[in-house]
């Protein structure tokens, strides 16, 4: 019989070729999948159900052979066909002359078993062997395939090291794509693993094959993290300090370069390592053609100062303890410090914008978060009392090492260096005389926060504050424990939750945390992107009500672009954003002191005559008055929080001329900018916002 002689017509084949190849990419993607999440089990079991079909096709192809004498050679024939069976994997099969003239072309539909089956286990040993092809070899082959869409306007993100930063913040970014409808914009996701082995890798290695065809704990583990697979983990190594090379050739992945060149690609050097960051960072800009963002986390917000000139702007540092602080400054409007203070009232129960009594704020441990705590709480305890000046306050700072940190604190903010309200104390924490300052101070205190140790030993100490003020009857209404947490744990949640109930049963919990990672390394917290939306309405708000015409991001370009020193216009623009952000913040104290009465009233009141503010008369401008010289006094503190003092005004010598109380102002039209920030705020300018 001649191969036309085929009782399959000729479309049916075409159609099972067609139907065979699709099946075939379908089974090579289920294979990747099944290798991601380390599926040994299912892949054995597939390995096997080919090597038994691929068997028994010899075996029938044997058995209808003319040459074959099946009587009593079945053991002889399963075995033949058994290796053929695993030739197969590796592309070579056991073909006879007979096979081919006497079974293949009499059986077409024999012939497509065969042919269905020799596929399947092609792909099935590709796919194998490009799994266990040396990381770097492998990674190479990635890159060259997507360097196309690395220069595409798609917005790739790239981690160099897999810290817990990383993972948190690429959890973030997944589900900012999950929300968005169109996905035309998302680009690459891609993870570039830093082991610790020193040197660079030979391209073929006996110890990578090994260890890719025994595991991928890397790759499994971190797709169960970020529960997804739309990502990729490259293989480099540490760069070599010293070095005359740029990022990509120091991490040993020459073509992430298109990704390092397009201004789309956000770059995260999150190691818990400073230096390493640093180091990178160095590297990164060496190639003058590098035009992505570089989000670079570091222990303290100042120190690369030198890097900003090199970098024009495109690095971004990112400061775990100044994020953790944020969260509460911004985040939490719960735990503003107003919230534990008595406002005084009317007979009515009216409050009449001003706080009757004292605010007392304990600090424990003044490493950075406690430094950045610091600045928290100077810069929002700026409470009126009745005569319009500030009511008493202090701070008291315990720490270790805390002669070290009160020099480096008050070296970079002078404009605290005299002020009697915060109170340094020697004594190491835990010790007899921390509890007996502890004890003497529990009366009367409104706030403490720990941020010493670990979130174990943080907590513990918490707790034991707790008890000690129930031993002492204090009111819990009006005192609040902040801890710092630096990870989820239920397990502590828990124990939190017992002695919140068990002291203060029925109200707000006494002890609350913050800083878990989870809260912290998200998208708009990294990028400032919550913080900046905040800002921007508040400020395009403020200059609405004076009849200005500029906006924030006009202003934000303007500063940038002045003529002179980089580094100072951004030391410029950084005060000015504080300032917008610290008043968008302020803005539900503000209304919750006023009072739904205060608010509406206030939208009727002229407040600006000739020139001069003009609040009325009665309780509810009494109350305004009250808050107008409350943001005075809150905008002092940022001022001298951030190491700004009274003098002719110099940006490098942080001078500014107009530290003075509010009824010591002798410009009406300094007193009228804090009526704006009041106005703004109650007459429902900015309502889309008064809430967060």
């Amino acid at each position: 019989m001649h191969v036309n002689d085929f009782p399959i017509s000729t479309p049916a084949m075409v159609v099972w070729f067609l139907c065979l190849t699709v099946a075939v990419v379908f089974f090579i993607r289920l294979l990747n999948y099944l290798l991601r999440k380390g599926r040994r089990g299912w892949m054995g079991g597939i390995f096997g159900l080919l090597l038994v079909l691929g068997t028994a096709v010899h075996v029938v192809m044997l058995s209808r052979s003319s040459h074959t004498v099946t009587d009593g050679n079945w053991i002889q024939l399963v075995l033949t066909s058994l290796v053929a069976g695993f030739e197969m994997f590796v592309g070579h099969t056991v073909v006879f002359d007979d096979i081919i003239a006497a079974v293949v072309f009499r059986s077409p539909g024999l012939l497509m078993a065969y042919l269905t089956v020799f596929a399947f286990v092609l792909a099935f040993s590709v796919a194998m062997v490009f799994q266990i092809l040396p990381r770097r070899l492998r990674d190479r082959f990635w890159l060259r395939i997507h360097a196309p869409s690395a220069s595409a306007d798609r917005k790739n993100h790239v981690f160099l090291g897999l810290s817990r930063s990383a993972k948190l913040l690429a959890k973030s970014i997944l589900k900012d794509w999950a929300r968005e409808e169109d996905r035309s914009d998302q680009g690459s996701l891609i993870f570039v693993d830093l082991p610790d082995t020193e040197g660079v890798h030979a391209e073929i290695s006996l110890g990578d094959i090994l260890t890719n065809l025994v595991s991928r704990r890397k790759e499994v583990g971190l797709d169960e993290e970020l529960e997804t697979d739309r990502f990729v983990l490259l293989k480099g190594h540490r760069p070599v300090p010293g070095r005359d090379e740029d990022l990509a050739d120091a991490v040993g992945l020459a073509r992430l370069r298109p990704w390092l060149r397009n201004p789309r690609t956000s770059v995260y050097l999150l190691l818990d390592d400073e230096e390493e960051n640093r180091l990178m960072v160095r590297y990164l800009f060496r190639d003058p053609d590098v035009q992505a963002k570089v989000f670079c986390r570091v222990d303290r917000m100042d120190g690369f100062n030198s890097l900003y000139t090199v970098t024009q702007n495109r690095l971004n540092l990112v400061d775990f303890h100044y994020l953790s602080v944020q969260d509460l400054k911004f985040g939490r409007p719960e735990l503003h410090p107003v919230r534990f203070v008595d406002v005084a009232r009317d007979g009515k129960g009216q409050p009449l914008g001003y706080v009757d009594g004292e605010f007392h704020a304990l600090l424990v441990g003044f490493d950075t978060t406690g430094q950045e705590a610091m600045r928290f709480l100077y810069e929002f305890g700026s409470f009126v009392g009745p005569d319009n000046r500030r009511i008493p306050t202090s701070f008291n700072v315990f720490g270790s090492g805390l002669g070290v940190a009160k020099g480096d604190f008050l070296n970079r903010f002078p404009g605290l260096r005299d002020d009697p309200a915060i109170i340094w104390n020697g004594e190491p924490v835990g010790s007899d005389g921390f509890w007996r300052r502890c004890e003497a101070l529990m009366d009367g205190l409104n706030y403490v926060l720990i941020a010493h140790g670990s979130a174990q030993q943080n907590i513990e100490l918490s707790i034991l504050l707790l008890q000690l003020a129930a031993r002492r009857s204090k009111d819990l209404s009006r005192f609040v424990i902040l801890v710092r947490v630096d990870v989820e744990d239920d397990r502590l949640q828990d124990l939190l939750g017992f002695y919140n109930r068990t002291y203060h049963p029925g109200g707000q919990p006494v002890i609350r945390p913050f800083g878990m990672s989870e809260a912290v390394w998200t998208l708009p917290s990294i990028t400032g992107k919550d913080l900046k939306d905040q800002a921007s309405r508040f400020y395009d708000a403020s200059q609405r009500s004076m009849g200005g015409s500029g906006d924030w991001e006009s202003r934000r370009k303007e500063l940038l672009n002045e003529p002179g020193d980089r580094l100072r216009n951004r030391m410029a623009l950084h005060r000015m954003q504080g300032q917008d952000l610290s008043r968008s913040a302020f803005i539900p104290t503000m209304l919750w002191l006023a009072g739904e009465r205060g608010r509406k009233a206030a939208e009727g009141i002229p407040l600006v005559y000739d020139g001069v503010h003009y609040p009325g008369k009665g309780a509810v401008a009494d109350t305004l008055e009250h808050l107008a010289a409350q943001e005075h006094l809150r905008s002092n503190g940022f001022h001298l929080v951030c190491g700004y003092v009274s003098g002719e005004l110099d940006e490098l010598l942080r001078r500014v001329p107009d530290l003075k109380d509010y009824d010591e102002e002798d410009d009406p039209r300094k007193q009228h900018a804090d009526w704006v920030v009041v106005r703004t705020a109650l007459a429902g300018d900015n309502t889309d916002h008064t809430d967060e």
